[in-house]
């Protein structure tokens, strides 16, 4: 057996001498046992080590195995096969195991056959429900991830910025945030068309990117050629800094657009905001850089605006 075939098994069992007689025939399968004798060891264990499966008995004082399923199953936040241990093969019983959260039983005394053929089953299950939460967990980033310009799209702005903005009322410091619009898109689309349109959106949103230089800070393609770059922890002379940078920045990487009427390169109008300036909430603060946005355009473009009322 392969070390990524072993398996930590749990086996929970107020007697002594049945967690020591489980353990040899966990040991001799080829796998891993950890033993505890109540509920407050194995959550103990459970919260400080990483188990891949449990046989639980049932039968323990203060907190029996029922009962302490339904505690893990409602603490864990992943899935962890759990095997009953008991004397009691009563379909009530059985019943009973399945509904409070258990996948399978047992009933001693247990034959070193039967466990070893159950904890495989058990770990098939096992791999496939990790791959499936694998799978889901990359599905989940992608569908938060705008597919052209590979940042992140609007779906996984609320919740990127609902966190940073409770991070923020808890450190009580200052979240700022830009929102960028591409002076005269329309025409660079219309003229070069949309191969090229789509070009320049992710080149542009490279751009974005090169300016942040935290893991804290995120660029966010909010629809068409509008972007929001989110700065946790940053005052607004830092976010007016920033917007400073990335309008040098597009003049440095002076992507032509012949049809501009501000500049022969791509250039972007900035609307700027932050926590300091009153807003509410997050969607309120969006609102406030899209005021200061729509400012930036009516002063002339290529330059960024503070929100004011």
């Amino acid at each position: 057996m392969g070390n990524e075939d072993k398996l930590k098994i749990l086996v929970v069992d107020d007697s002594a001498m049945m967690r020591d007689m489980v353990s040899t025939m966990i040991k001799k399968g080829g796998h891993d046992a950890v033993v505890a004798e109540n509920h407050t060891a194995c959550l103990s264990i459970l919260k400080s080590q990483r188990i891949d499966l449990i046989l639980m008995d049932i039968e323990m004082p203060q907190v029996n195995g029922f009962e302490l399923t339904k505690i893990i199953r409602k603490e864990m936040d992943h899935w962890l096969p759990i095997i009953f241990l008991s004397s009691n093969d009563s379909e009530s019983y059985l019943s009973k195991g399945i509904d409070c959260g258990g996948d399978d039983y047992l009933t001693k005394p247990v034959k070193e056959v039967i466990l070893n053929a159950k904890i495989r089953a058990m770990a098939r299950i096992a791999l496939m429900q990790s791959q499936l939460d694998d799978l889901n967990h990359q599905l989940a980033i992608l569908s938060n991830v705008d597919p052209l310009t590979k940042v992140m799209n609007r779906r996984g702005l609320e919740d990127f910025l609902n966190k940073s903005w409770q991070v923020n009322i808890r450190q009580k410091s200052e979240l700022s945030l830009l929102m960028l619009d591409i002076d005269y898109f329309k025409p660079y689309n219309d003229n070069y068309g949309h191969i090229q349109g789509d070009e320049c959106l992710q080149e542009f949103a490279q751009i974005l990117l090169k300016s942040i230089n935290r893991s804290t800070d995120a660029v966010v393609r909010f629809g068409g050629e509008e972007f929001i770059i989110i700065l946790p922890f940053t005052p607004l002379s830092g976010a007016r800094f920033k917007a400073q940078e990335i309008i040098k920045l597009l003049k440095l990487a002076s992507i032509k657009h012949e049809f501009s009427s501000v500049a022969s390169f791509v250039t972007a109008s900035i609307g700027i905001t932050s926590t300091s300036l009153y807003a509410d909430n997050y969607q309120e603060l969006i609102e406030q850089a899209d005021d200061a946005l729509f400012q930036a355009k009516e002063s002339g473009r290529n330059s960024s605006v503070i929100y004011h009322k």
